[in-house]
């Protein structure tokens, strides 16, 4: 397991409409799809890549590890 957060680590595939992403979750012994609704954090201008209810940070706050 990564040691930035707790839980299973996910990645955004598709939309399958205006209130519902697929997303794939794994953690270290399985990979799951599942239908999330997305971030609706409230902002003055970016809006948030991850899903509802996600560990805390948004999107537009996680710095950019592989080049920062």
């Amino acid at each position: 397991m990564d040691a930035t957060h707790d839980g299973p680590h996910a990645d955004h595939l598709g939309e399958i409409d205006r209130e519902t992403q697929l997303w794939v979750q794994w953690d270290e012994a399985r990979y799951t799809f599942v239908r999330l609704a997305p971030c609706e954090a409230p902002t003055a201008g970016d809006v948030c890549t991850l899903f509802a209810g996600h560990d805390p940070g948004h999107s537009w706050e996680m710095r950019d590890l592989l080049h920062g």
